[in-house]
């Protein structure tokens, strides 16, 4: 406040004296100066304000007659700055003496600030504690303080002080590396919605960035210029100061917020917060659930067809006939359009249960029926393996092996032929196992159901037509991957068929812990991030050898058995060496992998498996333990540019079916293959 004492002293000094300008209240002092006209002073003993004190800067004191003088309109408070109070005043009493002050800002009694104290002094002066009014009570421009001082008899003195609060002077900073379109306006939130991503800044005036990891106050990067570039931030809140070489403006300050965007309870932010993937309970069936984000967005309640974009609420439709189900909702915020996050997967789901009872399967209570149409790979033609079947707690049994495509439909011809056939049921809303389906896994109408789309096992399925709620269906569905059972016939060993991989996703795995999946993008622009790149270890499912198994060929014989030793192999997910082969002589499964590291689409290197006329027991020995990336930046010389890695990984499983043809059985077994893929992305700044 130094400055604002020697401003308001150089204007005194100007004006010659003190006192030049003030505004006195009509209160009196300690004492009541005589009339003009009277021989006799009669002192009057009225409560009166000693010193009045703006951020140790006096503006209120007595003269030497006992009156007030106010210094209005001279203390000027910078932006965004409290005004600390302190207050001296005296009041006159016999007995019991009360000495008493209330503050008012702009003719609004500010309760919380009054207070009093009592004495039995004839003479009570109170340095009444400091208080201080928040700088959000106070507005740029123009205010007024009154403080009112009241004694025991209910005398009191007001005096009214003037202020200026000035004005804040922000620097224009807009979002992006060059300074156009809508500036940012200072205390805001940039949102970067995702696990990590970065964000740039610009300003048309010079200064210095300062970015601040807001949990643990640290500061993480300062830099001069017009230009910042925030680098690749995890999870968290930062804040950006952004201080103007030009000592006149104001620091500007932006929160950058990296995470999943927040969702509500209710219609604004005061409710329940919510968490991805979390079960909230409805109040009944039929209602709504209301939901808020501060963001727009998206949001889309899976399987029944509900959707809203842009927006930042939504009140969801409980239906009554989904009592005892499971609802999705799904809400994805807007992003900029350069945002670095935009390839990420930003959406946050959360579940919804139906309170009630689940309707039965049964015919008396479900009314449609269904058709069950199969596809036994891609070439061949949709077959109608089942049709008209009613509801029914009994299970059906649909045998696909390798499982290709599967559909319960409401009506085959309407699968088959489009919209020129007829369905009576319609589209609806679908329920696997009490939890309402994706509209991914439907039709294009609602009108079918992918069970294909499912793993092999058994499920309860529900239908509700949105065309007539009392059409529905439930009933008992297990998809098994093998073929039918046949009664005579060539029978297929245990040592025909390999177990059917299920895998997990692929990933890369960092020294320091961080894991890099399909579709991640890394920006490196420190040596820290560079370092961090020096040893990726791939994760993800691959034959694991176990040793040897004995298997009996001829069980049902209990004096000739026949045994054959093969390989233990089984599928594991882990650490699993680049380029490499798991293959073992006779064993039913089989996996492998190729890696290719590329920069601006030039393939640099692949590592894959080598070629051998040998048979071995073992080739898991083969391979690349870890892959050195930053080696491949280095010998770029560490140009900008985008570099990629690119893992395909196929695993192999022996299968068998016995085929009836031309009144003979044929056992065919044949290898299958399953491929996975992952793409990385770095992007060397």
């Amino acid at each position: 406040m130094k400055k604002w004492v020697v401003s308001a002293l150089l204007v005194c000094l100007a004006t010659g004296s003190l006192l030049s300008g003030l505004s006195v209240s009509p209160a009196m002092g300690a004492t009541t100066p005589m009339k003009r006209n009277s021989q006799v002073s009669q002192p009057v003993h009225k409560p009166i304000h000693d010193m009045v004190v703006f951020n140790d800067y006096q503006v209120v004191g007595l003269t030497a007659g006992g009156w007030n003088w106010v210094k209005n309109d001279e203390f000027i408070l910078p932006p965004d700055t409290p005004l600390d109070v302190d207050l001296t005043q005296t009041t006159y009493g016999s007995g019991t003496n009360v000495n008493r002050h209330e503050v008012f800002l702009d003719g609004v009694e500010l309760t919380a600030l009054g207070g009093e104290t009592k004495s039995t002094q004839a003479t009570l002066k109170w340095q009444v504690p400091r208080f201080s009014i928040p700088s959000s009570q106070l507005s740029a421009g123009q205010h007024t303080m009154t403080l009112v001082v009241t004694d025991a008899k209910g005398q009191k003195s007001t005096v009214n002080v003037r202020f200026q609060v000035e004005a804040q002077n922000y620097p224009y900073i807009y979002e992006g590396e060059k300074a156009i379109g809508a500036s940012v306006p200072s205390g805001s939130t940039s949102a970067i919605f995702g696990l990590f991503g970065s964000r740039s800044f610009s300003s048309k005036v010079p200064g210095t960035w300062r970015l601040t990891n807001k949990a643990t106050n640290t500061e993480m990067r300062s830099v001069s210029g017009l230009v910042f570039t925030s680098g690749s931030l995890k999870t968290g809140q930062y804040d950006l100061v952004f201080t103007p070489d030009d000592s006149s403006q104001s620091p500007w300050m932006t929160t950058i917020q990296v995470g999943l965007a927040e969702i509500y309870m209710g219609t604004d932010a005061t409710g329940q917060k919510l968490t991805q993937n979390q079960v909230i309970t409805a109040e009944k069936a039929p209602s709504t659930v209301k939901l808020f984000s501060p963001f727009a967005g998206r949001w889309w309640v899976n399987g029944t067809g509900q959707t809203l974009t842009n927006s930042q609420s939504i009140e969801v439709a409980i239906p009554e006939m989904l009592a005892g189900m499971t609802i999705s909702v799904t809400f994805e915020p807007n992003q900029p359009a350069d945002t670095t996050t935009a390839w990420m997967d930003t959406s946050t789901t959360l579940q919804i249960q139906v309170p009630g009872t689940p309707e039965a399967c049964g015919p008396s209570t479900a009314t449609a029926t269904m058709d069950v149409l199969m596809q036994r790979n891609e070439k061949s033609s949709l077959m109608l393996e089942r049709s008209n079947l009613y509801s029914s707690d009994v299970t059906v049994k649909l045998y696909q092996n390798p499982v290709h495509l599967i559909w319960l439909t409401t009506a085959a011809d309407h699968v088959e032929f489009g919209s020129e056939a007829d369905d009576d049921e319609g589209p609806g809303v679908w329920a696997v196992d009490n939890k309402v389906v994706d509209a991914a896994k439907l039709n294009w109408d609602h009108t079918a159901l992918a069970l294909s789309s499912f793993k092999p096992g058994r499920y309860k399925v529900n239908y509700y037509s949105k065309r007539e709620p009392r059409q529905s269906w439930c009933g008992y569905v297990q998809v098994i991957e093998d073929v039918p059972p046949i009664s005579s016939s060539p029978v297929c060993d245990p040592g025909d068929v390999g177990t059917v991989p299920y895998p997990t996703p692929m990933r890369f795995v960092t020294k320091s812990g961080k894991e890099y999946r399909d579709g991640d993008r890394i920006v490196v622009d420190s040596q820290s991030d560079l370092n961090d790149l020096k040893e990726l270890v791939l994760m993800s499912t691959h034959v694991a050898y176990q040793g040897t198994k004995r298997i009996i060929l001829n069980k049902s014989s209990k004096t000739e058995r026949s045994y054959v030793h093969v390989p233990d192999l089984i599928w594991e997910d882990g650490e699993t060496l680049l380029g490499s082969k798991q293959e073992y002589g006779s064993g039913t499964i089989e996996s492998s992998n190729v890696v290719k590291i590329k920069y601006n689409d030039d393939t640099l290197m692949t590592i894959k498996p080598r070629h051998t006329d040998q048979e071995e027991d073992k080739s898991d020995t083969d391979g690349v333990k870890s892959l050195d990336f930053k080696k491949f930046i280095d010998f770029q010389d560490g140009k900008p540019g985008v570099y990629t890695i690119e893992v395909t990984n196929v695993m192999g499983y022996r299968t068998c079916e016995v085929v009836y043809s031309s009144k003979d059985y044929t056992k065919n077994t044949d290898m299958l293959e399953k491929q996975q893929s992952m793409t990385i992305t770095i992007e060397v700044q």
